[in-house]
C-alpha cells in the first residue's frame, strides 16, 4: 500500500494532498521561499489593515505593562467587560492567555510606550471630532489617545499579525511537504490566508483567532508528525493555550487529544505526552482564576453580573439554540457563511469523486468533528448572540478545517472557475477587511462615503488629524510595493 492517498503530484491551487505520511521531508529551497513569502505577505497585509480599536483583552496586558499585575482596576470604567472582583480589584470578563501575550512586545517596548505617554500628555488636548466610541473619548479626555493608538498598533503588528501569518505559511509547507509545487502550495495558502475571515480578524487583539491559530497548528502538527514525545508536547502546549485564552479551548483539547489517541500505537505513552504538554497552561489558568476571584474552577463568568442573553442556563451556556445556530452561520452581522460563502463548499468534500488528491478518512472525520463540536458550542453560548458589535468571531477557529475541505472541493472545477471563486472570495475579505462595518452591506457603504480610507486613518481624522486623499494612495502604494519586493524573485522563474 502506498504512503499517498494521492497518485498524481498536484498543478493547481486546489489540488493539495493532506494525507501528510511521507516518511521525511526534505524541502526545496523554493518551498521554503514560498513559506516565507506568505509569511511575509500575511504578515504586511495585517498590520497595514489594522484597527486602531482598544478591545477588552488590552487592558490586563496594559495594566500588567504599566503596573506589573493582571488587575484592572485603573480602568475599572472603560469598559462594560470588566467587573469587581469578589476579592477587590477589576478584571475582565475572559480567560488570560491573549492579555498574556499581547503584554510580551508591551513589556518588550515599555520605554517606547512610556515616552509616547510622556508626549501625549504635553501635547494641547485633541479636537475630537465625534464621540462615537466611549474609549475614544475617554483616552482623548485622558490626553493618552496616541498612547493608546501605538498599544492597539503594536498588539496587531507585534501578536495577531505574526501569529496569523504563520499559521498561513505553516499551511503553505505542509502542502510543500506533500509535493504540491510551491507557487500552487502559496496560492492556496494565501486563499487561507487573506480570502478567509482570519483576515477580517488578524485587524486587532482578539482571543477568538488565537484560539483557531492554536488549534489549527495543533492539528497540523500531529497531523503531519511521527508523534514523538516532542512533537506531542507541543500539541498539548498548543492545544492548553487554546483554553488558557478562550473556554471554547475545550474543544481544541479535547479534539486534538482523541486525535493523538486515534493516530497514535502508544496510547497510553501519547496521552501522558499530550497531558504534559497542557498542564502547565490548565495550571496558569487555575492559578489566575484563584489570584483574582478566590476560586481555582471558577471562571471568571460566574462572578460579573449577567446581562439578559447570559442569563439564561449557567452564566450565559444553555443547551445549544438552533436560531443561534443559524445566525451564527447565516447572519449578515457575524455569520460564518455570510463572510465566507466559499467555505460551505467543504460539505461536499467528502462526496466528490476522482480527485487527484484527498484529505485521508480519519483526518476528514476529526476535521468534521472539530467543526461541528465548535457549532454546538457556539450555539449554547448566549454571548454569541453580541457579535453584531465585533462582526464574526465565535465560529472563527473552523475556518482552516473548512478551508482545507472546500479547497479539496475546487478539484472537480476548471481552472477558470477556480480563479473566479479565489478572486471572488479575497475581494469579499478585502472588502471587509478594509472598512471593518461588520456587514457587507455596511463595508459597501463605507466605500461610497470614505472611499479607500482605512478605520485607522479615519482614527487619525477623529482626533484631528488633517486625513485627505493622499493618506489612502500614498499608504496603499507602499503596501503594492513591497508585496512586489516580496513576490518579484519569485515570479521571474515563471
Amino acid at each position: 500500500m502506498t504512503r499517498f492517498s494521492a497518485q498524481h503530484p498536484a498543478r493547481d491551487w486546489g489540488g493539495a494532498d493532506l494525507s501528510f505520511r511521507q516518511p521525511r521531508w526534505v524541502a526545496s529551497r523554493a518551498g521554503v521561499g514560498q513559506s516565507s513569502r506568505v509569511f511575509f505577505s500575511c504578515w504586511l497585509i495585517y498590520t497595514f489593515f489594522w484597527t486602531p480599536y482598544i478591545v477588552r483583552e488590552h487592558f490586563p496586558a496594559i495594566a500588567l505593562m504599566e503596573r506589573g499585575s493582571l488587575n484592572v482596576e485603573g480602568y475599572a470604567d472603560w469598559s462594560e467587560d470588566i467587573f469587581r472582583g469578589p476579592q477587590g480589584g477589576a478584571y475582565i470578563n475572559n480567560n488570560p492567555g491573549a492579555s498574556l501575550l499581547a503584554a510580551i512586545p508591551l513589556l518588550l517596548l515599555r520605554p517606547v510606550f512610556t515616552a509616547i505617554d510622556h508626549w501625549n500628555q504635553r501635547r494641547p488636548k485633541a479636537d475630537l471630532r465625534t464621540e462615537e466610541e466611549p474609549i475614544l473619548t475617554r483616552a482623548v479626555g485622558a490626553k493618552r489617545e496616541i498612547y493608546f493608538l501605538a498599544i492597539a498598533f503594536a498588539t496587531v503588528a507585534m501578536v495577531m499579525a505574526p501569529a496569523t501569518a504563520a499559521t498561513a505559511a505553516y499551511l503553505c509547507s505542509c502542502f510543500a511537504k506533500i509535493g504540491v509545487g510551491p507557487l500552487a502550495a502559496a496560492a492556496a495558502a494565501l486563499v487561507y490566508g487573506l480570502g478567509t475571515p482570519v483576515f477580517f480578524r488578524a485587524a486587532h487583539l482578539n482571543h477568538n483567532l488565537l484560539v483557531c491559530d492554536a488549534g489549527f497548528i495543533a492539528l497540523l502538527w500531529v497531523w503531519q508528525s511521527r508523534l514523538g514525545f516532542a512533537q506531542l508536547v507541543c500539541a498539548g502546549l498548543l492545544s492548553g493555550f487554546a483554553l488558557l485564552c478562550d473556554y471554547s479551548g475545550i474543544v481544541v483539547i479535547g479534539t486534538v487529544g482523541a486525535y493523538v489517541l486515534l493516530k497514535s500505537k502508544r496510547r497510553a505513552y501519547a496521552a501522558l505526552a499530550f497531558t504534559a504538554g497542557l498542564a502547565p497552561m490548565i495550571a496558569a489558568l487555575l492559578i489566575y482564576q484563584q489570584w483574582a476571584f478566590g476560586s481555582f474552577y471558577h471562571p471568571s463568568q460566574h462572578f460579573m453580573t449577567p446581562t439578559a442573553p447570559t442569563a439564561r442556563g449557567y452564566r450565559g451556556i444553555d443547551w445549544p439554540s438552533p436560531a443561534l445556530l443559524w445566525a451564527n452561520f447565516f447572519d449578515a452581522r457575524f455569520g460564518l457563511f455570510a463572510y465566507c460563502p466559499l467555505l460551505a463548499l467543504a460539505f461536499a468534500a467528502p462526496f466528490v469523486k476522482r480527485l487527484k488528491f484527498r484529505v485521508p478518512r480519519l483526518e476528514t472525520s476529526v476535521l468534521f468533528g472539530y467543526f461541528f463540536l465548535f457549532v454546538l458550542f457556539c450555539a449554547a453560548n448566549q454571548y454569541s448572540w453580541f457579535q453584531p458589535l465585533t462582526g464574526f468571531r465565535y465560529l472563527v477557529p473552523v475556518v482552516p478545517a473548512l478551508a482545507i475541505l472546500a479547497l479539496q472541493t475546487c478539484q472537480i472545477f476548471q481552472p477558470w472557475l477556480r480563479w473566479v471563486l479565489a478572486i471572488a472570495t479575497l475581494g469579499q475579505s478585502f472588502i471587509m477587511s478594509a472598512g471593518h462595518q461588520n456587514s457587507l452591506a455596511g463595508n459597501l457603504r463605507w466605500f461610497w462615503t470614505h472611499g479607500l480610507e482605512l478605520p485607522w486613518m479615519y482614527r487619525f481624522w477623529e482626533i484631528g488629524a488633517g486625513v485627505t486623499w493622499l493618506w489612502p494612495a500614498v499608504a496603499f502604494s507602499f503596501l503594492l510595493a513591497a508585496i512586489g519586493l516580496i513576490w518579484l524573485p519569485a515570479l521571474r522563474g515563471l
